[in-house]
């Protein structure tokens, strides 16, 4: 099984989301772009000392005001067309033919938003050595050389912000972790963090964020380590030691992990760190320990975190009357509302109501529950027989909501994959990869996407680009080594890939997948067996049933097999990979 994305809030698939990207700075000793609200127009301030390395230097630009001015409205009117790539360009124009860091800010913002990056870099450039003492400008610089995946350039220009922050630089380290967790690419984001940590062993805050990364790009046994260390460093802080217990975890020291938790629930009794028990609990297949943590959490403290998780269990356990009251009750309390929606939404679609799904879906436009329902929405248009309605939708919903434009082409590639327009979708997702260099969750997409179309070839070539930069990768590994599994008979090959993700992520239940379909595709049943159930009791994943009751099938277990399969249907009418498998079985 192909997994891109490990995730600990919950263990349903993760988004990116860059929703804290360009937050404007207050005026406060530490002084960051937690970049969405200065990107949607907030003022920006503080200052602090800093070099500018534009390629064009100030004397060599023309200050004409009235150029300036005839540019910005040209982009006014384009913007206001949704002509957003002729807007972006004049906008910069507006900025280079102007001395005003006013205008290479909003230019910045502008570019950003409506996901032109390169551009918005270059305006950031410009911003930054027009007022090179204005933190906002260098972060800005900063973070977007990290969404266009340049390393080296990443590092040096937060190293420089960070050694200028000797007072507060632990504070800096947790609120760069922010930043970083919304990153289109998560190893890198993981590799950019070990770089700045490296210079300060002595700072607990700096492993935490080292920690943090590395969960984040499923580097588990780095994580473990820096934990560890952030641990033995201030051995007060509850958040390095629930991490410590979900590195721990993640390393497939589940027992240990769990342990250290509970202990971390009874001397504390924080309510966070007991919701976070409850996940940890969640992620490993022990719903009925985590249900009686979040029921008494629930009953104590009223909390919405536990009767949002309540929530999830319903539905992972295809309880979905119970869920919806869950989610229903959510509603009421103000917290969570984007999610309740979406989980309503997604439940009325289970139950084939799909008026009301589709009611809810519509509901979810802001948050980090907005493009997977809008995606849903379209997906239902589609299915209901009107394929144009759904691409038109996306298209419109990035427009009336440009921070979602790029997230809104990548679903109307997913949807015209399943129309069975292959090209088209290729083109789609090329056109975000030129948008999004460091798109790791793309790029996947992409590859498999090409499998999907029946160019095997194309699609092993661009996951092997994937791993030659990021060899130690348990997720590029996993992709590769699964798709060699599934669609050819190179399975020494494959071992290699499976065996190493397998030692770097022994919890992951999608790469326990692999493992549990590689021994059945080499003939060796009751191995795969023991993977497949461990896998299953990891994740109720439809593709993990498939293959368990495939391989129960095979061993004389059909009345197994058929049990199985029709229980995951019932949570998941939409997996092919069920609904595939069952067919080739009669069933």
């Amino acid at each position: 099984m192909v997994c891109t994305g490990h995730g600990w809030a919950s263990r349903r698939s993760k988004q990116n989301h860059r929703g804290r990207f360009m937050e404007v700075m207050s005026r406060s000793v530490v002084c960051l772009p937690l970049l969405a609200v200065f990107f949607a127009g907030g003022s920006v301030g503080c200052a602090a000392p800093g070099s500018s390395d534009s390629a064009v230097p100030v004397s060599a630009m023309i200050s004409d005001a009235a150029e300036s001015d005839h540019h910005l409205l040209l982009a006014e009117l384009a913007l206001q067309d949704g002509a957003y790539g002729t807007a972006v360009r004049e906008y910069v124009l507006a900025a280079r033919f102007s001395d005003d860091p006013e205008r290479a800010s909003q230019a910045t913002r502008i570019a950003y938003q409506h996901g032109f990056l390169r551009q918005a870099l270059v305006a950031a450039t410009y911003w930054r050595e027009l007022r090179p003492e204005e933190k906002a400008a260098r972060l800005s610089v900063a973070q977007l050389h990290l969404q266009l995946g340049n390393r080296k350039k990443t590092t040096r220009e937060y190293n420089a912000i960070i050694d200028s922050e000797e007072q507060e630089r632990g504070q800096l380290f947790l609120e760069l972790t922010g930043i970083f967790m919304d990153s289109d690419g998560p190893w890198l984001a993981s590799k950019v963090m070990e770089d700045l940590a490296r210079p300060y062993p002595e700072l607990a805050q700096a492993h935490y964020a080292v920690a943090a990364l590395a969960m984040n790009a499923s580097r588990f046994q780095l994580a473990l380590a820096e934990a560890e260390i952030a641990v033995e460093q201030d051995s007060e802080w509850l958040a390095v030691a629930t991490m410590l217990a979900r590195a721990q975890i993640a390393s497939g020291r589940i027992e240990q992990g769990l342990r250290y938790a509970d202990d971390l629930v009874l001397d504390s009794r924080d309510d966070g760190v007991r919701l976070d028990y409850a996940f940890m609990l969640m992620s490993v297949g022990r719903d009925d320990d985590a249900r009686l943590e979040l029921m008494l959490l629930l009953e104590e403290t009223g909390s919405a975190g536990a009767l949002r998780a309540l929530g999830f269990l319903e539905m992972d356990g295809g309880r979905f009357g119970d869920a919806a009251a869950r989610f229903s009750r959510l509603l009421g309390t103000g917290e969570y509302t984007h999610d309740a929606f979406f989980y309503l939404g997604l439940i009325a679609e289970r139950m084939e109501d799909y008026s009301r799904a589709m009611r809810a879906y519509a509901r979810v436009n802001v948050g980090f529950s907005a493009i997977a329902a809008q995606a849903r929405l379209a997906h239902l248009m589609n299915r209901l027989g009107d394929g144009e309605k759904a691409l038109r939708h996306l298209v419109e919903f990035g427009a009336q909501n440009p921070g979602f434009r790029v997230d809104m082409m990548v679903a109307r590639a997913e949807l015209l994959g399943e129309m069975g327009q292959y090209p088209e979708a290729l083109d789609l997702y090329r056109e975000v990869l030129e948008l999004r260099p460091a798109d790791e969750g793309t790029g996947y997409s992409m590859a498999f996407m090409m499998e999907s179309s029946g160019d095997l070839k194309s699609s092993i070539k661009l996951l092997r680009s994937f791993l030659r930069k990021r060899r130690t990768d348990p997720l590029a590994l996993n992709a590769l080594g699964y798709t060699l599994v599934a669609n050819t008979d190179r399975l020494k090959e494959a071992s290699r890939y499976i065996n190493e993700a397998v030692r770097l992520a022994p919890a992951n239940a999608a790469i326990i997948d692999s493992k549990g379909w590689l021994h059945f595709r080499t003939g060796e049943f009751e191995l795969a067996l023991e993977y497949l159930r461990e896998a299953y009791s990891l994740d109720n994943d439809p593709e993990i049933a498939a293959h368990l009751g495939e391989v129960l099938w095979e061993m004389g277990e059909q009345t197994a097999a058929q049990k199985l399969w029709f229980q995951a249907l019932a949570v998941n009418p939409d997996s092919d990979a069920l609904t595939d498998t069952m067919d080739k079985f009669g069933q």
